[in-house]
C-alpha cells in the first residue's frame, strides 16, 4: 500500500532574480500556464468540545512540494487570518517529518500561514488548483453554512477541469460539492480519506459528524483504503485524495504531477 516517491516537475513564473537554471525552466513553460495554487485550511479550533485545528504536516507538506515545484502559493482559510493548529500535531513523531522541521524554521512559511486569505477572496480563474488541508477542525467548517464559499470555489474549479486535492479529513471540503447536473461531486469517483478504523483509534468517532469513509460511501464514492496510517493516495481524473497525515506528501506530489 505504500507509495514510492514520484519525481515530478512544476512550472513557475519568471522573476527578475531567476538563475540561469531557472531561466531554462521558464523557456520550457507553456504560454498561459497557470502557476498559482491555493492551500486551504480550517478556521475552527473546536469540534464539539475537542480542541483541534489544522494538522501541521498536512499544511507543511503541500507548501514545500508546490514551492519547490516552482508554484506561487497562497495559503487560505475559511475566515482568513492565522488558522488554529491542532496541538497534537506539534509533538512526538508527528512533528518529525522533514517538511515540518523545515516549516518550523521558515519565517516566510509562518508569515504566509498567519496572514492566510479568506476563501471567499479567492478567484478560481486565478488558480491552477487547490489542496485542502485536514485536521479535525474541518469537520466544523468545511461543510454546511461556513463552507459555502469553499464549495462554490471547488465547484467552479472542477467545472474548469482543474485539479482539486485533499488529504485525511480535508476531504470534508468535497462533501457538499455537486456537479453541474446536481449529483454529488464524488459520486462514482475513486477516492480515499481517514478510514473508520483510524478514526476509532484516535477516539473521535463519536465527536465527528460522520467519518470520511462513511460519508464517502454514503455519497456514492468508490472508497479505497490501505492499512491504517500507511501513505495512500487515489487519483480519479483531477480529483486527488490522501488517506491520512502520512499521505500528505504523496498526495501533493500527485497533484503536482497533474499540474505539470
Amino acid at each position: 500500500a505504500r507509495l514510492g516517491r514520484t519525481k515530478v516537475t512544476g512550472r513557475r513564473e519568471r522573476r527578475d532574480d531567476d538563475t540561469d537554471d531557472d531561466q531554462r525552466g521558464d523557456e520550457e513553460q507553456k504560454p498561459g500556464t497557470m502557476t498559482k495554487v491555493a492551500i486551504i485550511c480550517t478556521s475552527a479550533s473546536d469540534l464539539n468540545g475537542h480542541k483541534t485545528g489544522i494538522w501541521y504536516e498536512e499544511l507543511a507538506a503541500p507548501y514545500y512540494i508546490f514551492k519547490d515545484g516552482g508554484f506561487e502559493i497562497v495559503i487560505a482559510s475559511i475566515q482568513g487570518g492565522d488558522p488554529p493548529v491542532d496541538a497534537a500535531s506539534m509533538g512526538g513523531d508527528f512533528i518529525k517529518p522533514e517538511c515540518c522541521q523545515r516549516a518550523l524554521k521558515d519565517a516566510a512559511f509562518e508569515e504566509a500561514k498567519k496572514s492566510s486569505v479568506a476563501v471567499g477572496d479567492l478567484n478560481a480563474d486565478d488558480l491552477a488548483g487547490v489542496f485542502l488541508v485536514g485536521g479535525h477542525g474541518v469537520c466544523a467548517d468545511f461543510i454546511g453554512e461556513p463552507a459555502k464559499d469553499l464549495v462554490a470555489l471547488i465547484e467552479k474549479l472542477t467545472a474548469q477541469d482543474k485539479v482539486v486535492a485533499a488529504t485525511c479529513h480535508g476531504v470534508f471540503g468535497f462533501f457538499d460539492c455537486k456537479t453541474a447536473d446536481g449529483a454529488a461531486l464524488i459520486k462514482g469517483k475513486k477516492c480515499t480519506g481517514f478510514c473508520d478504523s483510524e478514526e476509532a483509534a484516535v477516539g473521535l468517532t463519536a465527536t465527528v459528524p460522520f467519518t470520511p469513509e462513511a460519508r464517502m460511501r454514503q455519497l456514492g464514492a468508490v472508497y479505497e483504503k490501505a492499512a491504517d496510517w500507511s501513505p495512500f493516495v487515489v487519483a480519479d481524473g483531477k480529483l486527488v485524495t490522501g488517506q491520512n497525515p502520512a499521505s500528505s506528501t504523496p498526495c501533493a506530489q500527485k497533484m503536482l504531477e497533474l499540474l505539470a
